[in-house]
């Protein structure tokens, strides 16, 4: 359903893929960005601005950093949904790795390159998905005792 206008609009390609996949991926963006916001402590916010802080340097200098691991999980989420369109990108001739799927399916030997193409998929989101974890781990405050 993405893919229609983004097509109707700029034609078979690239393009249309990537308009595609970031319009698919941009509710978690948004949600999990959202979250992680909510979540900064009240006092937080009180404590810059008593210091005289705009909304500007709140955000930047306070919210930001203290919601730095939900906003991991936004960029991991945003991976992992971009990974899941690359095949329909693909249709649409978006290349890389969905457009090799897309040839694995359409000739006689679906099994070998489908298959391939679909491993190579998972493992990269897999190696993709333990990266962001690593570095929301990093993020993340050491716990209070």
């Amino acid at each position: 359903m993405l893919l229609v206008p983004a097509i109707t609009l700029f034609h078979v390609g690239r393009i249309p893929g990537i308009i595609a996949s970031v319009i698919y991926a941009l509710p978690a963006a948004v949600h999990y960005t959202d979250l992680g916001l909510r979540r900064v402590p009240a006092e937080t916010h009180e404590a810059a601005e008593s210091f005289g802080a705009t909304r500007a340097q709140r955000l930047r200098h306070v919210e930001m950093p203290l919601a730095a691991p939900e906003l991991m999980v936004a960029v991991n989420q945003v991976i992992m949904l971009i990974l899941a369109m690359v095949v329909i990108a693909g249709l649409v001739g978006g290349g890389g790795l969905g457009l090799e799927a897309v040839r694995g399916l359409r000739r006689s030997d679906a099994v070998g390159r489908g298959f391939e193409t679909g491993i190579a998929i998972v493992l990269l989101a897999a190696i993709l998905d333990r990266l962001t974890r690593a570095v929301a781990d990093r993020l993340r405050p050491p716990a209070a005792v």
